[in-house]
């Protein structure tokens, strides 16, 4: 056995659900724990956001084989490139992966509600530039899933080397046991 000590608390955001409908974070994660990936669908990184997204596909499908755990957790994917990731694009998403358990979709309306999303997460995100100050049309960004308690506090921060679906489904269970 082990501790999930708590790392952060976080605040409630307002987001567009993949409904196209204005949403929060914590209407979607509710009174339940939650798995929150923050992704942008354009990325091409082979370890960044197309990871985070089989490490959630896995953890939909394994959470079905756990329907006490699964009514608990909410898996949530958050697109930090608002203007391409569109709800109909975030839904188009959902449609993928074919969610088997509570796995919401969403993104925000940009500008300081993104900012203030992603400085309360800690989660880094940046353009990149060409030398003449154009958009590439890529981010910088570091991969970051976080497990969050009921209470919304950040209990575990999963990165490249951590993201696997059984270490994510072994926090969920510890976190339950508490």
């Amino acid at each position: 056995t082990y501790a999930l000590p708590v790392i952060a608390r976080i605040e409630d955001h307002p987001l567009v659900g993949a409904d196209g409908k204005p949403t929060t974070l914590f209407a979607l994660t509710a009174d339940r724990m939650a798995v929150v990936a923050f992704i942008y669908t354009a990325c091409v990184e082979a370890v960044g956001c197309p990871i985070s997204h089989a490490v959630l596909h896995g953890l939909d499908r394994a959470l079905v084989d756990e329907p006490t755990l699964a009514k608990r957790v909410t898996i949530v994917t958050l697109s930090f490139d608002p203007d391409r990731d569109t709800p109909e694009r975030m839904a188009a998403q959902r449609a993928l992966h074919d969610p088997r358990t509570d796995w919401r979709f969403a993104t925000t309306n940009g500008g300081a509600e993104l900012q203030a999303l992603l400085d309360d997460f800690d989660q880094p995100a940046a353009k990149l530039r060409f030398e003449d100050g154009t958009w590439t049309g890529l981010f910088r960004h570091v991969l970051k899933v976080f497990l969050l308690d009921p209470q919304h506090r950040v209990r575990a921060i999963y990165s490249t080397g951590f993201l696997n679906q059984a270490l994510v489904l072994n926090d969920l269970k510890t976190l339950a046991a508490d």
